[in-house]
């Protein structure tokens, strides 16, 4: 059996070296993914629990694009009384921040297919009980994803108050859906 020569086996870790470095620059020189748009985003609302007088939804995007995006932030919400531009506020348009429901605002990159979820409160009627209430049914629920100017809207069928300065709605910002 033949040994091998220490001017062979030299190289090799100067080479592996080498091989890692490369492959770590091209890696870290991918461009960083996009914030994700409405129109790369399927946005669903469905109930998950009733709580302190409020009915609490998910509010499911899911990444329907070809390419990796982001999500950061909390999503605008509000109540509206049609699902498209001519709908009008219902309540206050400016939601509150979920008290309990922030860890803090983090970067959810989504792959092609996957999902983010934000927590969406809505204050039913009976949390309006001595004060001025005009109970209205709504249908859609108008939601810029976060840093987005473009909204969508989702069907939902809730009972809450109607008074523009009421605050029906609290939201919590998006985090990975496991």
């Amino acid at each position: 059996m033949r040994a091998l020569s220490l001017r062979v086996l030299a190289p090799l870790p100067v080479t592996a070296l080498a091989a890692l470095t490369l492959a770590a620059c091209a890696s870290s020189s991918r461009p960083a993914a996009a914030p994700c748009t409405p129109a790369g985003l399927r946005v669903t609302a469905g109930y998950t629990q009733g709580a302190g007088q409020h009915a609490i939804y998910g509010l499911r995007f899911t990444n329907v694009s070809g390419t990796a995006c982001t999500l950061q932030g909390h999503p605008g919400v509000s109540l509206v009384t049609a699902g498209n531009s001519g709908g009008r506020p219902i309540g206050s348009p400016r939601p509150l921040l979920m008290p309990g429901q922030d860890p803090g605002v983090t970067t959810v990159t989504l792959a092609p297919g996957q999902h983010a979820l934000a927590l969406l409160g809505i204050a039913e009627t009976v949390a309006f009980t001595g004060l001025t209430c005009s109970p209205v049914a709504a249908h859609w629920l108008k939601v810029y994803p976060p840093r987005a100017s473009r909204a969508v809207y989702v069907p939902v069928t809730v009972i809450t108050c109607s008074s523009p300065p009421d605050q029906i709605l609290e939201i919590s910002p998006v985090y990975p859906d496991s």
